[in-house]
């Protein structure tokens, strides 16, 4: 086995290959080179480029997940601050936006149980929240958490988008803005509905 310090030094230049390159583009030889560590140890303990990139998704989610997580009856501070998390740190949607457009497999194994955990967290907190009363109940709880996800991570997919939209790079004031629109925007859509009045 390797050294937990090996281990260590491995999955943190392991994410910062994987988040800059892809795994296509990704080199072990880089991440073994960064890592002050032996390349062939590298395929001994943790196989092919893309098994290396399920330990790197699970170990980034088991020491990162609980940074930014939806409570109950406060989805839109969790918007709010998953866009403030990314700013300052997106490597997580990175890999996971290089995972979808390579189209890597990842539908078994402990790793991936360990993301459908991370997931159907956030989907007890939408329940939650909607036997509180404060998300509208006719709403799916997984579409919704897609659509909430969505509002976030469109800004960091296709930043070009933004650039062309503002006509600039976003600057601290239109970053610190956005952040309030998001949660603004949430609290919209997650509203329960009054009742329906009118004549008749």
């Amino acid at each position: 086995m390797t050294s937990l310090d090996t281990k260590s030094r491995i999955m943190a230049a392991a994410l910062a290959e994987f988040a800059e390159h892809g795994v296509a583009g990704a080199r072990v030889d880089r991440i073994a080179r960064n890592a002050k560590a032996n390349k062939e140890s590298i395929y001994r303990y943790y196989g092919l480029k893309e098994e290396l990139l399920e330990q790197v998704l699970s170990e980034y989610l088991r020491h990162n997940g609980d940074t930014v997580t939806p409570e109950a009856n406060a989805l839109d501070e969790y918007v709010a601050g998953l866009f403030r998390h990314y700013r300052h740190d997106p490597r997580y949607l990175r890999l996971c936006l290089w995972e979808g457009m390579e189209g890597i497999d990842m539908r078994g194994g402990a790793a991936i149980e360990e993301r459908r955990a991370h997931f159907a967290d956030k989907i007890d907190a939408v329940r939650a929240s909607q036997e509180a009363g404060t998300v509208d109940p006719d709403l799916d709880p997984k579409h919704l958490m897609i659509v909430l996800l969505g509002m976030v991570n469109y800004w960091f997919a296709v930043p070009q988008i933004v650039r062309l939209l503002f006509g600039q790079e976003p600057d601290e004031a239109i970053l610190a803005e956005h952040e309030r629109f998001v949660a603004e925007c949430a609290r919209r859509l997650i509203a329960p509905r009054g009742p329906l009045t009118g004549e008749g």
